[in-house]
């Protein structure tokens, strides 16, 4: 990836003059007087907003996208039928493109939702020169798209074993290589031109949130089928309804993305804080620049020169812009503001359960994962790569989500004493007197952890060495780029790694749907099968929010403890900054991308 030298300005759009080419009446020596204002005018500038990334985009696919920033891009693009209320704490959910909130059965099994008429989608050749309005059929086949085992979406667990009558269309595709998205689900029912309904075959309640996912955004049926590529994706032509569009001329592949304002965006005020009334047009701001900034440095000296209008403070250099959790005074005082929050994040290492090193059900296998989670020093890595803005997790699901249950503690301790013990005890011994341990029998032991190549993952890899170094395990480093990551875990091909879970919405459910084989090659990198976990995870989904599924979300976090398959990491601390010009921002914990609802005071942003 191209990242601009430490301390480089971030670039900025070039300036445009604009004038009436329409009216050719005037005189000569008014045109010359128009012109020789022109030219010593400030030059009209779009308002911009600068952001960044510390990874490069994937897709602008919603239902191939499985990687924080392609999801960010594809909100801002996109619609799903529902947003969060901007403003409100706590949080709640409100229309998007409906005319009002779904309705929902009783029993939690059945969703009616009704499409606002009116709204568009940009223009695009795909729909030849006419304006395309978004209807109840689009819902209905962008959800269909989760299905196609083609594409084969990584969110294919939220319809799977769910829609009503949706399981034998996907057998179907997957026998004969071709989904048909014509023929009818019971479950997926256009009931008029802006009606639809969506019933499962067990209560879903947690369902609800998923309408607000980027997951669930509607896409143009004649735009796939005009830009898709061999799996039925469209990676680089996202043509949505949401506020911005993207601008494919200045769009630099994993180096800088910009969006433009959508000429035909619906008729929306700016909500503001406290429900006051607001006369504004969504969106205020023309631009939005994102600049991918994989390492630190390069982030917040950006922030810090005014050339980024906000940032989450890269954990590393926390100390540079906070004294504990507060805000230094020098950057206080020039109107810089702060939202110290926990993520609603999982962050976890996690074994490949079918490598032949650290994979298995067997015993000496279990007893070698516990080994090597009781031996690394995660509080040394929360001090050092994280500087202590982070809280240990203790089971799959975080503080933040419903279904964590306060008084459970799954977390094996750091005990490397007791971590040699138990690899004593099973057999994996220093046979050739090397310092490193062999597999039973004398066969090769090799622990081999994968990392992108940014700095925050080197000093976890020393980390990681000095740890497996102390209780003779010998471990490797395979580096590797963020996105050939993503794919190589997906697909099983790696031995550990470690990445993140972060929720769209309040529930805990995609959590404990980690560990579901049937979302292996989806989300369980892990590779996890376990026909108990499975039954217990089914049963959950039929649970309403509450005590029982509480207790059940605990039982599947004790089924992963207990096969040491991943270690539960932990639960990050954000530290949000923004400009003072910067008005109408407000962090929201499930929506990372709100820009259509800010707006940038050009004024101050002159004097900084």
């Amino acid at each position: 990836m191209n990242v601009p030298t430490v301390g480089a300005a971030l670039p900025r759009p070039d300036s445009v003059i604009t004038r009436d080419r329409s009216r050719q009446s005037h005189s000569y020596s008014l045109l010359v007087v128009l012109a020789a204002l022109l030219l010593n005018a400030p030059a009209l500038a779009a308002k911009t907003l600068h952001i960044a990334f510390t990874a490069a985009e994937t897709t602008f696919d919603p239902a191939a996208s499985d990687d924080s920033p392609s999801s960010d891009i594809i909100r801002m693009i996109f619609d799903p039928p529902l947003e969060y209320n901007y403003h409100a704490r706590p949080v709640k959910l409100r229309p998007a493109t409906l005319a009002a909130m779904p309705d929902i059965s009783a029993d939690g099994k059945t969703f009616t939702l009704n499409v606002k008429p009116g709204i568009y989608f940009q223009d695009d050749p795909a729909f030849g020169g006419k304006q395309r309005e978004l209807i109840a059929a689009d819902y209905v086949y962008s959800i269909k798209r989760l299905m196609d085992p083609k594409i084969a979406s990584p969110y294919y667990y939220l319809v799977e074993n769910m829609v009503a009558g949706a399981k034998p269309v996907r057998a179907a595709a997957e026998k004969s290589g071709r989904f048909d998205y014509d023929v009818e689900i019971s479950g997926l029912k256009v009931l008029d031109r802006y009606r639809l309904q969506i019933a499962f075959d067990t209560p879903q309640f947690e369902f609800i949130y998923n309408l607000a996912s980027s997951t669930f955004s509607a896409v143009a049926r004649e735009v796939i089928e005009k830009y898709r590529d061999e799996r039925g994706r469209v990676r680089e032509h996202p043509v949505g309804t949401n506020a911005y569009q993207l601008l494919p001329s200045e769009w630099k592949r994993s180096s800088r993305i910009v969006l433009g304002k959508n000429p035909t965006y619906r008729d929306e005020t700016m909500p503001l804080a406290g429900g006051a009334a607001s006369t504004l047009r969504v969106p205020q701001i023309d631009r939005i620049e994102v600049s991918i900034l994989e390492e630190s440095l390069p982030r917040i000296l950006a922030f810090q020169s005014g050339e980024l209008e906000q940032v989450d403070v890269p954990r590393d250099l926390h100390e540079r812009m906070f004294n504990g959790n507060t805000l230094k005074s020098e950057f206080a005082a020039k109107g810089i503001r702060h939202t110290r929050f926990m993520e609603p994040l999982l962050s976890f290492q996690y074994f490949n359960m079918n490598d032949p090193v650290v994979g298995g059900t067997s015993i000496e296998k279990n007893a070698l994962r516990r080994a090597i989670l009781m031996g690394y020093n995660k509080v040394r890595e929360a001090q050092l790569a994280y500087k202590n803005q982070v809280e240990l997790a203790t089971q799959l699901i975080p503080p933040t989500q419903s279904g964590h249950s306060p008084e459970l503690n799954l977390r094996p301790p750091y005990d490397p004493a007791l971590a040699r013990a138990l690899l004593d005890r099973f057999g994996y011994k220093d046979c050739d007197g090397d310092g490193y341990r062999e597999a039973p029998g004398c066969k090769p032991l090799t622990f081999t952890r994968s990392n992108p190549p940014d700095s925050r993952s080197r000093l976890q890899d020393e980390i990681w060495k000095q740890s497996m170094d102390a209780i003779g395990i010998r471990v490797e480093f395979f580096n590797q780029k963020w996105p050939d990551l993503i794919e190589m875990s997906r697909t099983g091909k790696l031995q550990s790694w470690g990445w993140s879970w972060i929720s769209s919405g309040p529930g805990g459910d995609g959590y404990a749907s980690l560990l579901v084989s049937r979302n292996i090659n989806a989300i369980n990198d892990m590779q996890f099968r376990d026909a108990e976990y499975d039954r217990l995870y089914d049963i959950a989904q039929t649970k309403p929010l509450g005590p029982e599924r509480t207790a059940i979300y605990a039982a599947l976090s004790k089924i992963a403890a207990a096969n040491s398959v991943m270690d539960f990491g932990f639960h990050t601390y954000a530290n949000d900054v923004s400009q003072p010009w910067l008005k109408n921002y407000a962090r929201h914990p499930f929506w990372r991308t709100p820009w259509k609802f800010v707006d940038i005071d050009e004024a101050a942003q002159v004097k900084r």
